[in-house]
């Protein structure tokens, strides 16, 4: 167990963080064949012995079970077609629209190819857009309604690199010091993704009015999850700063709570197979992507379920 304290500048109060160790995990009961192997006790687990694309309704509810207890689920080779994978997906909820407020929800690719399998190069805005993705995040927290889960399959792997990386903010928040709890409390942090999109290009994606449809949002740091009743971090690289505390200073506090949350042994990365497909809760999961060889193809695609609020305009 250690201890580390910093004195944020500007602010007044420390930064401290409790490592507590991990133990080992134990699987969920069910009837069927399905196997739930947990990577730890609390966070991550494989799930194996079941084609998602002709699940019971039993499998189903075995799985939902697995996913609040453990955030990160990986389905190894499934293999799913684009209808698969979004049927798949509504069990969980209703989808989400994309950038732009009008348009029906679609499977996102994540990807330095382009539709005819031709690798782009570094510099085009495709490309500049995904580099984002190598910063902790949780998807869509810039928008009202920040997304209840994604749901990411393989279609193409480099040989090496290129991994997903998740990090387990009920943990983050476990961790944290007493006062940095009661600090954290009340306070309101601003998402934007005009923020988070302008160092490293993207927002030319958009038109003025799409962007004027994602303007800055609040969502509170501390959160309690909705089933599992568990406090968490709500931060992440879309989290600009805190509201009513200096800019600079509450974005030096929001990266070292970022820092110091996603860290083993709460974190967990996984190396890509063509056919995996991983679902996480981004209502309690960070995640980033790894670097590769940018000569070798990758091709991710990617559905999101929309937050649960019945006046969810990105819901569909």
């Amino acid at each position: 167990m250690w201890r580390r304290h910093r004195e944020m500048e500007g602010l007044g109060l420390t930064v401290g963080c409790v490592a507590q160790p991990d133990t080992p995990g134990k699987g969920i009961g069910h009837n069927g064949p399905m196997k739930i192997d947990p990577v730890t006790n609390a966070f991550g687990a494989v799930i194996s012995a079941v084609s998602l694309a002709a699940l019971s309704d039993n499998e189903f509810q075995a799985i939902e079970n697995a996913w609040h207890r453990y955030a990160v689920l990986l389905f190894p080779t499934q293999h799913l077609s684009e209808a698969e994978h979004f049927a798949f997906s509504r069990r969980f909820g209703r989808l989400e629209r994309g950038l732009q407020r009008a348009s029906r929800p679609s499977a996102a690719r994540i990807a330095n190819v382009d539709a005819n399998n031709q690798l782009l190069p570094s510099s085009s805005l495709p490309s500049r857009f995904n580099v984002g993705n190598s910063v902790w995040h949780t998807d869509s927290s810039y928008k009202s309604t920040a997304a209840k889960a994604s749901l990411l399959a393989a279609h193409r792997v480099p040989t090496a690199g290129g991994e997903t990386e998740w990090a387990d903010m009920r943990a983050g928040y476990d961790v944290l010091d007493d006062s940095m709890k009661v600090w954290l409390e009340d306070k309101v942090a601003i998402h934007s993704f005009r923020y988070s999109h302008a160092w490293h290009g993207g927002l030319e994606l958009l038109t003025d009015a799409d962007l004027a449809n994602l303007p800055p949002v609040e969502h509170p740091i501390t959160q309690v999850h909705p089933n599992s009743g568990r406090k968490i971090l709500f931060i992440g690289r879309h989290a600009s700063h805190i509201v009513g505390q200096p800019v600079a200073a509450s974005r030096k506090l929001l990266r070292r709570l970022t820092d110091q949350s996603a860290q083993p042994p709460r974190t967990w990365k996984h190396q890509w197979s063509p056919g995996d497909l991983v679902i996480w809760d981004n209502r309690c999961v960070l995640h980033r992507g790894h670097a590769f060889d940018p000569q070798q193809a990758r091709l991710m695609v990617r559905t999101t379920v929309a937050g649960d609020a019945l006046d969810n305009e990105w819901a569909a």
